[in-house]
């Protein structure tokens, strides 16, 4: 048994060092896995501690929850009103980019603010995402809308 050690060490260090790599690319590949796996994970949690603090504020402020536009006269309510429905918008983008599954959730949500999100025209300020999402709640809701009131 030396004696084919001895003849054979250059064959069987290098295949030692090929086992050694291969062991080395395996736990890279696993540090890989596992660090996207936490970022899932991290994202997830993210997200539903956006949508908690989404249902709080709608809790605290039922008012923009459930709006009448009609009655928002005052600059400020309305300021206050349209950053609630940003951040509305920004709660369903987050939650989506988790899970679609969401999008009939958000969907709910999202009914009750047809006014602005059929009214208003321009949303180049907004992510791809929020787009996607404003379009594609403007195809299911707002064909024929009228406006009632207008925001200014």
């Amino acid at each position: 048994m030396i004696g084919w050690l001895e003849k054979h060490s250059t064959a069987v260090q290098a295949i030692t060092g090929l086992i050694t790599m291969l062991i080395a690319i395996g736990a890279l590949v696993g540090v890989k896995v596992q660090i996207d796996a936490t970022e899932r994970i991290q994202q997830a949690q993210s997200a539903r501690d956006i949508y908690r603090e989404f249902l709080n504020l709608s809790i605290s402020k039922p008012e923009f929850a459930t709006p009448d536009y009609c009655a928002m006269k005052d600059v400020k309510e309305q300021g206050a009103y349209e950053n609630y429905a940003q951040y509305m918008l920004y709660t369903s983008e987050q939650l989506l980019s988790v899970d679609p599954a969401w999008e009939s959730t958000m969907a709910d949500h999202l009914a009750p603010h047809k006014e602005l999100l059929c009214g208003a025209e321009d949303w180049s300020g907004d992510t791809a995402d929020v787009k996607a999402l404003v379009a594609r709640f403007r195809t299911q809701h707002c064909t024929g809308f009228k406006s009632t009131c207008a925001i200014e």
